[in-house]
């Protein structure tokens, strides 16, 4: 987390769960020579909220204190799920962990444990794997938060951010083998939307800039694995 406005809405929207690895692991050759003939189960987590940050949420924040912010915060998320439903916007982490699944099975030999993904809402390994305590590791990718953010020192520009993190773990252990975590934060500020812009043209821009963040997602979990 770098800059101090991703900071800010952090904590005014909750985007980033406690307790959440940012370090990237990865794979040693052993545990991935020990993948080869093994079935790998794959998680599906609960969308997180989606909002965007607007100048009088900020002002919210600094006229009320954080209950304030935290209720202008609560609107803009409610708001911004509705949009995400209307244009038929899916969690980033369902297409990256199809990917990641497809190169364990044809690079490391995995197999596909089932056609049904394990439904989750842990972050602990060890409770994740006992979630599919038939399989021999789980593929554990989630969107750990994503939103909507005006520039600074413009107002009337906005950014997307979205953070996932990857997780492969050995199922009867609950040791993490692999892990990656990606923070994408859009910084073309000259072609930047205004706030109505994000949801233009059925919402073009925002599926752009999440598909640039899954694009790096991926090629950063690729490399782990």
């Amino acid at each position: 987390m770098k800059t101090y406005s991703l900071l800010l809405v952090i904590s005014l929207i909750g985007i980033l769960p406690s307790c959440v690895s940012t370090k990237n692991i990865a794979i040693s050759s052993t545990d991935r020579a020990a993948i080869s003939g093994k079935s790998i189960a794959v998680t599906s987590h609960p969308m997180p909220g989606w909002g965007i940050i607007k100048p009088e949420t900020m002002l919210a924040a600094s006229l009320t204190g954080g209950i304030g912010g935290a209720i202008a915060g609560g609107v803009a998320e409610s708001q911004g799920n509705k949009e995400i439903k209307k244009h038929g916007i899916k969690d980033p982490a369902e297409k990256i962990a199809e990917t990641l699944e497809a190169k364990l099975i044809k690079d490391a030999g995995g197999k596909r444990f089932s056609n049904d993904k394990t439904y989750s809402t842990k972050n602990d390994p060890k409770d994740v794997a006992a979630l599919a305590p038939n399989a021999d590791y789980i593929l554990d990718v989630r969107t750990l938060g994503w939103m909507g953010a005006y520039y600074p020192m413009t107002l009337t520009k906005y950014y997307v951010i979205h953070n996932a993190q990857m997780r492969l773990i050995e199922q009867k252990t609950g040791r993490v083998i692999a892990q990656g975590f990606s923070n994408y934060q859009g910084k073309d500020k000259n072609n930047a939307p205004d706030f109505d812009g994000i949801y233009s043209n059925g919402a073009a821009f925002l599926k752009q800039e999440l598909k640039k963040s899954s694009d790096q997602a991926t090629g950063i979990f690729k490399s782990q694995l």
